[in-house]
């Protein structure tokens, strides 16, 4: 089940997220340092400032890993956006809450918290049709599979409305080109319902591809 989505719109690419034996993405070892670093120093990150001061903060080097989290984030949902444009809207929102925060829970439970919701806003947006870049942010993905920004940012909305095994198989065997055998024990589920799940993420895509193509 290989097709030219393969390595494409799936968050960071192999240099910048590892993986561990069981396919899962992990965050690189400088990345991880920064991140050691800053859950010993968050206040002096996200206290006593505006939020467009923590902002400029969190986008300046990434001490915080947000680019590292949020593609472990989009794999385990198994959502496909412009990491970019998740990036953004994760640092958008920890500014935006981060007078609130006074250490509890822990800082990698309270980010990926943060991350999570941010996702969930992202893919309300994209359903209502809520943000009118959405569709731009995704030109540069698109142009190497031959789709319009606008096809591949609906077939996008087609994949997010799959479950959730269905959008982790569909990432992970599709997309990915994982080993069918591997990605079924990660998953949790026989080889065929892997398959299947994948497949029935893959024929929901097409169909909007399909619609759209002239």
């Amino acid at each position: 089940m290989q097709t030219g989505l393969a390595g494409t719109a799936t968050g960071e690419t192999p240099d910048q997220v590892g993986t561990t034996e069981s396919g899962a993405a992990q965050r690189p070892g400088s990345n991880a340092g920064r991140a050691e670093a800053a859950r010993a120093n968050w206040r002096t990150l996200l206290a006593g400032a505006s939020p467009r001061e923590v902002l400029a903060r969190l986008l300046a080097g990434d001490p915080l890993g947000l680019r590292a989290r949020v593609a472990v984030a989009l794999a385990d949902h198994g959502y496909v956006f412009d990491p970019d444009r998740v990036l953004l809207r994760v640092a958008a929102r920890v500014a935006r809450f981060s007078s609130r925060y006074r250490g509890q829970p822990e800082l990698d439970a309270w980010l990926r918290g943060n991350i999570d919701e941010a996702l969930l806003e992202l893919v309300e947006d994209d359903r209502e049709g809520a943000d009118q870049g959405a569709a731009s942010s995704l030109a540069v993905l698109a142009q190497p599979l031959g789709l319009s920004a606008q096809t591949l940012h609906r077939a996008t909305i087609a994949l997010h409305a799959r479950t959730l095994a269905e959008r982790r198989a569909f990432r992970r065997l599709v997309l990915e080109v994982g080993e069918l055998d591997l990605v079924a024990r990660e998953l949790g589920m026989s080889a065929t319902e892997a398959a299947r799940a994948a497949r029935r993420a893959l024929e929901a895509v097409l169909a909007v591809a399909e619609e759209v193509q002239p």
